[in-house]
Parts: structure tokens; sequence; C-alpha cells
């Protein structure tokens, strides 16, 4: 009898502390819920019909893996009280009035209670008496009030699978009764008045006993064990005492399978688990093996929603960025040299060189030799400038210098007056600028756009200022033909694109600086329209500009 009692309270504790712990995972599933960043989105109100599908298809994820971690569980739905619609992970989203859990939310409603268990076996509604209801409210984050609830369902049939394997003899039976002493699940065969009458008289008894987990009513032997969580459930098992005798082999090797079963499900429990945490390591060592050997192109998309997961995506970021700034270096290294190489093949125009020659010795057949001397010393000046000094950046002054130089000898070879002016911040004058950056802007404004005007006088104004703080712009301006609107949006399409066609000039000039100076660097394209001239301004970061330490003199006048 000892042996006996024991294992059927073993039994009964085994089979009590399973549902507890059912119970207590969909209570802690609850809290988790409740406290989700995905749950409280779902809750408001999205004006925007794409969100809220995006915004439903998390949730029901969320919801559907709530519902594989508890396991005995048929649904888990949310009621969102702004959108008053029902979103379940068995059935569609509906308005509460349609939906099958309106009377037990409306219930609960009522109540003052955060969350509440419902189960009415005496409902004449089957759904109502064959389920086990969790409702808990979701409420506001400062506590006043709630904007949703949460329905957890679960079956009588779980249940009633949990205890059905346990075969207490052809006259035991198990019950689990609800603490309004409802039977909720039992493996009695008896009708539901016999039951109700043997559950009425053990549980009298038991208070009676003061509880006592043990006693003998009507040569039966009880087992009561109330659960102490908040659904108050309680185990009872019944065995009469003329088939004890008989019934001690089964009962222990009931009490030894089920031991078994729950070591099984923990180990099985553990690899399932230890697997989960292997595999995310795995792929992180494989993913670190690969940026490690330089790949940083592979991504992976299927780490877990954990700190793992969160340290795979910081790594897939680091790959991405890892990846975009070698791209960038390459692109940029490639444009560094196609530049220098456009800055090399400029520095001497043959044609350029050609034509002073040429220019010189007419004067020379003239004897007109004040002209020769000056395009003599403007031409040293331009050589000098350009093969002499090998700096990438030189001061905005010896640029200036330069381009009066070449503006001075064009002036000599072209009847035409051509007017420079100089409006130079004195506090840019010692700024660094790529070299001969100004030069085939200044060839634009002369040759497409002066000289197309075909008139007796040009006028090209050269201007540095600071915009603000910290912009500076060195701008072109000239009076000559000027584009049409068409011409000049073709221009800064190609600028922008970086097509390379007839306007390689400004095309280089745009490249340079976007090297040089960045992506916040702009380059400007204008024109009032035809015959209105011609703008080009280049847009500086400050703090990306460097100026030279000594001044640089240049004798040149115009």
């Amino acid at each position: 009898m000892t042996k006996v009692n024991a294992l059927n309270l073993q039994v009964v504790n085994q089979l009590n502390e399973q549902i507890e712990n059912t119970m207590v995972r969909i209570q802690q599933l609850s809290n988790q819920f409740g406290l989700s960043p995905i749950i409280t989105n779902s809750l408001n109100v999205q004006s925007n019909y794409f969100d809220y599908v995006i915004q439903m298809q998390e949730l029901l994820r969320t919801l559907d893996a709530g519902k594989t971690t508890i396991g005995d569980i048929t649904d888990i739905s949310i009621y969102a009280v702004d959108s008053g619609e029902v979103i379940s992970t068995t059935d569609s989203i509906v308005p509460i009035e349609q939906s099958r859990y309106e009377k037990l939310i409306r219930s609960v409603e009522a109540s003052n209670k955060a969350f509440q268990l419902i189960d009415d076996t005496s409902s004449k509604d089957p759904f109502l008496a064959d389920n086990s209801f969790f409702l808990r409210k979701l409420t506001y984050s400062n506590g006043t009030g709630y904007r949703g609830m949460l329905v957890i369902m679960l079956p009588k049939q779980a249940l009633q699978k949990a205890i059905h394997n346990i075969n207490l003899g052809p006259d035991g039976a198990l019950y689990i009764v609800t603490s309004e002493n409802k039977v909720i699940a039992t493996t009695s065969l008896a009708s539901s008045p016999e039951i109700a009458k043997h559950v009425g008289k053990a549980i009298e008894n038991w208070n009676e006993s003061k509880r006592s987990e043990q006693f003998l009513v009507d040569h039966s032997l009880y087992t009561i064990k109330q659960s102490g969580n908040f659904h108050k459930w309680i185990v009872i098992s019944e065995i009469p005492v003329d088939q004890l005798s008989e019934s001690t082999r089964f009962i222990t090797r009931t009490a030894l399978l089920l031991l078994f079963l729950l070591m099984l499900l923990g180990l099985i429990g553990s690899l399932v688990i230890g697997y989960n945490l292997y595999r995310p390591l795995q792929r992180l060592k494989r993913h670190m093996r690969s940026i490690q050997q330089g790949n940083f192109s592979n991504s992976y998309s299927d780490y877990p929603k954990n700190e793992l997961g969160e340290l795979g995506t910081m790594l897939n970021n680091m790959a991405f960025r890892l990846n975009s700034l070698v791209e960038d270096l390459q692109q940029s290294e490639e444009l560094k040299r196609r530049s220098e190489i456009t800055v090399l093949q400029a520095q001497i125009n043959p044609h350029f060189l050609y034509n002073t020659l040429n220019t010189i010795s007419m004067f020379a057949m003239l004897k007109d030799y004040n002209k020769i001397r000056s395009m003599l010393h403007r031409l040293v000046s331009m050589l000098r400038y350009s093969m002499e000094s090998y700096e990438q950046l030189v001061p905005l002054s010896g640029e200036l210098n330069y381009i009066t130089d070449y503006i001075a000898m064009l002036q000599l070879r072209y009847d035409c007056q051509i007017i420079v002016r100089m409006e130079i911040d004195e506090q840019l004058q010692d700024m660094l600028i790529p070299k001969l950056l100004l030069q085939p802007l200044i060839e634009n404004s002369l040759f497409h756009g002066i000289f197309g005007k075909e008139t007796d006088q040009g006028t090209i104004v050269v201007r540095t200022v600071c915009l603000t703080e910290d912009t500076v712009m060195i701008q072109i301006e000239d009076d000559g033909l000027g584009l049409e609107p068409d011409r000049l949006e073709q221009l800064r399409q190609h600028i922008k694109h970086g097509n390379r066609g007839k306007s390689i000039g400004m095309m280089n000039v745009s490249e340079r600086v976007r090297l040089l100076f960045g992506e916040q660097s702009e380059f400007r394209l204008e024109s009032k329209g035809q015959g209105e001239g011609t703008i080009v301004s280049i847009l500086i970061p400050r703090h990306r500009l460097e100026f030279a330490k000594e001044e640089h003199s240049h004798d040149g006048s115009i």
C-alpha cells in the first residue's frame, strides 16, 4: 500500500507538473507578447496599406512561433481595440463582431482582471465547452487602460491526451478539475452525473481532511494535487482498494515509462536546443572565415532572432560596407588614373603650341617685337607652370596667373578684346586646388561662348566667395553665346552620369572635384538662354580645403 501510494502520488505530481509547465509557458508567453514591439506595434492603426500588410505578416509569424513553442495550444489571437479586428493564427482577420472569440473578449473587458482563464464546460456552445481560454489585457506603457487583448486557446483534447495513456485499472480514473469543481478531462468511462458525483465526494472529503494529498473514501484511494498557479486546477486520482494489489505492477511500469518519456523528451529537447545553438555558431564561423578570405559579397540571411542573429546581421552589414569601400576605392583609383592622364594630355596641347608658334612667326615677319616678346614671355610662363610643377594641388593664385597668361596669348592671336575680372576673396587666395582645374572651363567660355558670339569684346568673371561658413564657391561666368535649355540639360545629364562626349573638359573637372573634395562637393552648369552667357560653379566643403603655407607669386599681367 505504501509503495502504491507513493507511485500514485508520483503519477499525480508528474501530471500536475506537466499541466503546470504548460500553463506557466502560456503565462510566460503572454508576458513576452505583452512587451514585444511587434505585438504592441500591431495594435496601432496603419494608414498605409502596405505597412499594414507587412505588420500583419510579422505579427502572424510571431504568433505562429509562440504557438509552436508551447505545442499544446491550437490558436493564438490578438484583438486590437483601435482597429476592432481579431488576428488569429487559424482564422482570417475579421472584425470582433464576426469573431468566435467575441463573447470571451467582451466578458474579460467587463471585468477588472488583467488576465483570466475561462473553462465553461457546461456551455451549450461546443466551441466554449471543448476548450479552455487564457485571455490577457495588453495595457499601455503607462498602465492606464488597455489597447488590446491576447487570447490563447487550449483544447480540452490536449488535456485528455495528456492522461489517456495513464491506466489506473478498469475501475480507476484520473480527473482534471477546475477550481469551480468542473471536470475538464478524465479517463473514466462512467456517465457525466456519475463522474460529477465521484469528484464532488472526493473534493468534499479532501476539504474535510484539511486538503491531505491522500485519503480513503468508500473503499477507494484518492490522491489529490491542486496547482498553486493562477488556474488552480486540481488533479485527482481514484483507485479502488480492491484492485491495488493487481495494479501495483502496472502502475510501476506506467511510472517508469512516464519517467523514461520525460527523460527522452528532456534529451530530445537538449539536443534540439544544442543543435539550434550550434548551427548559427557554425554559420557565424563560416561567415567570418569568408570575410577573412576577402569574400565580402557573401551574405547570410537565415540567422535566428536572438543575440547570435544580431551578431550575424552586424557581420552582414560590415561585409557589405567593406565591399562598398573596396568598390569605391577601385572606382576612385580608376577615376584618379583617368583624370591624371587627362591632365597630362591637357598640359601641352599640340594645336595650341603650334598656333602660338605660328603666330610668333607671323609677328616676326611683321617685325612686331613687342608682341613677340610678350607672347614668348607668356608661353615660357605657361610651360614652366605645366611642366616644372609636379604637385597635383596648387594655390589658387598660381592657377589664376596661368589663366591670365592663357587669355593674354589668345587675345594676341584673335581679334577680340577679352576682359577678365578677378573677384577673389583675399582669404581664399592660397587655397589649394587641382592644377589646371580652371583652364578647361576658361577654354570652354572662350571657344564655345565668346568667340562663338562673333563680337569684338567679351567678358569673363572669375570669382571665389564663401557662400556659407561651410561652403566655398569657385565660379566662372562669361557673356558669350550661352546654351539653349535642351542643350544645357543634356550637358548636365552627361556630367551627372559620367558620359564622356564632347564635354570631356567639364566632365574631367567634375570628376576631379568629386574625387578630391568628396561627394559633398558639387559641380553646377547654368545658362539664362541663348546669347545670355554661361555660369559654371564649383561648390567645395570648407573642411575639405587645404591652404598653401607660402604664397606663390607670379609676374604675369594682362
